[in-house]
């Protein structure tokens, strides 16, 4: 299993979900990220290459969950969470800094 690690930013978009999709997110799609960060997701492509997404819905809203992995540590970086909607605008610019 790997350890997850979040971006700074996670904890503030987490805030601004219901605590049911919060549940979910944790107790669901974080822990098979954590188990198997490979199988879980489908890698990005182009500039976003090396970046990895897990897509969800909850109630008829879909969500993404973008990370990267790290083999050498065992490590998962959970760089953000949030509606499809400018998602990856998003990330772009937080892949940057």
């Amino acid at each position: 299993m790997y350890e997850l690690r979040f971006h700074p930013k996670v904890d503030k978009e987490l805030s601004k979900f219901l605590p049911e999709i919060r549940k979910v997110i944790r107790d669901e799609h974080l822990l098979a990220i954590a188990d198997e960060p490979y199988k879980s997701g489908k890698p990005l492509k182009g500039t976003l290459r090396g970046f990895w997404r897990r897509d969800f819905s909850y109630e008829g809203v879909s969500y993404r969950i973008a990370y990267e992995i790290d083999d050498r540590e065992d490590v998962v970086y959970i760089l953000m969470i949030g509606k499809r909607e400018s998602f990856y605008e998003r990330l772009h610019r937080r892949a940057k800094t």
